[in-house]
Order: C-alpha cells, then structure tokens, then sequence
C-alpha cells in the first residue's frame, strides 16, 4: 500500500474521540459509531460529525436504529439522526435493532443482548481493517475503497461468510436478519475471497459464477484474492455493495445543513472566536 493509513474507531459518548479527532489527517479511515433516537445528541452528532469531516478522513458512521417497540417519537428522532449522518458521512452502514433481535434468544438479558449487539457491529469494522490491511494476491486496499464509497455516497452493506463448502445457496450463506433487505440490488460490488491450502479452481469458480448471479444489477468494481495458509478447502468471502436504498424516507421537514453554517464555522475558528 502506497500510503500509511491509520484507522480509528469512534463512539458518540467516548470522550476520548475529541482527542482521536484532532489527528485525524487525509488517508485516514474513521468510524463513527451511533445509536438513534435521543433527540438530546443531535446537535453534539452533527458537531462532532463536521469536525471529523473537515480533516478529509474517510468517515464511515455506523448507525443503529432503535426497536420499533421503544416508539414512534423516538423511532422518528433516529430517521432525522441518520440522514444527518448520511449527509456528513461518506458512507453510512445501518443496523436495525429489530433486525439485531432476531439474532438473540428473547430470553437474553438486556447486557448480554447489547453485548452482542455490539459485537456484531464491531465485527463489520474489522472486516473492512483487515480489508485495509491485509496483502492478498489481487489486493484490495485504501485507495480502492475511498473510491468505491465515493462513487456511490449513502448506505453501505458489508457482510462476510465463509465456510467448507458451496453446496447449499448462496443466498441462505448471505441471509442474515440485521442486512439490508435489498442488499441484492446494489449499484456497484466488491469481492474479496480468501482460500486455504485445498481450494481448486473449480471451487474458485463456482464462488465466482454464484456470486455474480446474486448480485446481476450490481458492477464489479474489484474483485480481491488472498491466500489462508490452513490445512482443508475453507474459503472467506467478503462483500461490500454501495448504491442500495436508504432504510426509511427522508422526512417531509428535514432540511440540510446550510453551507453558509460550515463556512462561519471555519472562520470563528480561524479568528480564535
């Protein structure tokens, strides 16, 4: 890779993340994690957001909505908190907590369920490190994807499955109750596949022909390769799609951040006010 790139990890309420913030440069990767719904932190979300985004990191948010159980205010507090985050993100990966329920036994307790909610979030965020991170023979790095995500602003669905073998379809391997229903439909798609020692090619190629049918409407825009060096025929697949649906409409009274407000803000700064 022809450049450092340092990769941070934020959260709305880690007071350490102003710190992180101030050295953010160009060619860094930044997540922001949030959960929506608390009217009380979107002035604070989109200030830290702002600031994040004028280093020129790549800003990815993670988003979470909350349980349609919790409310229709509070539901509808989160939809204006994402298309915040959209606008000032790069990119925006959405969870549904509805969707994360699915995952658990009703009869978890609340900590261990947030536990793994959690934990599924956080392992999105280290695919797409190791993604970064990681040489392959055809190799997928930084650069690859700040274009990827730029070329199609707004909702990006990333998702791994691997396994010993490719019988049953690929799309009961992908189904996972917490993706985006319309993962399928989107605009542009990369494809980054580990193998272990035992692989043949025609494996290789039928993980190739599957994937491409499942997602017909989407462009290749790379496909990436690494070797596991383990023992058996087990592959890796990771998938990142952009160009999918926003999970909900924009409300009739949402209105964007006027750049006149990012051009004042820049200059009280400069002036010390």
């Amino acid at each position: 890779m022809g450049t450092s790139v340092s990769i941070y990890q934020m959260n709305s309420d880690i007071l350490q993340s102003e710190k992180k913030m101030d050295e953010l440069e160009p060619n860094d990767l930044c997540f922001y994690r949030f959960i929506g719904g608390n009217p009380s932190e979107t002035d604070d979300l989109i200030e830290q957001l702002s600031e994040v985004k004028e280093s020129h990191a790549l800003l990815i948010g993670v988003f979470r909505f909350p349980f349609r159980f919790e409310g229709k205010k509070r539901f509808e507090t989160a939809t204006m908190q994402y298309f915040r985050m959209k606008e000032l993100c790069d990119a925006v990966i959405y969870f549904s907590s509805d969707g994360l329920m699915e995952t658990i036994d009703p009869n978890t307790t609340i900590h261990d369920a947030n536990q793994t909610f959690n934990a599924i979030e956080e392992n999105t965020i280290d695919t797409l490190r190791e993604i970064v991170e990681q040489t392959g023979e055809m190799n997928i790095d930084y650069q690859d994807i700040e274009t990827f995500i730029k070329e199609n602003r707004g909702p990006l669905f990333v998702h791994t499955v691997e396994g010993d073998t490719f019988d049953e379809p690929l799309k009961y391997l992908i189904s996972t109750p917490y993706l985006p229903e319309d993962f399928t439909d989107g605009k542009q798609l990369i494809i980054n596949i580990g193998y272990t020692r035992d692989m043949d090619m025609e494996a290789f190629r039928q993980i190739n022909l599957r994937l491409h049918d499942l997602f017909s409407k989407a462009d290749l825009f790379k496909l990436g390769s690494y070797f596991m060096d383990e023992p058996g025929q087990r592959f890796k697949i990771t998938l990142l799609v952009n160009g999918i649906d926003d999970p909900t409409s924009v409300p009739a009274d949402y209105k964007r951040i006027p750049f006149y407000k990012s051009l004042l803000k820049k200059w009280t700064t400069k002036i010390g006010w």
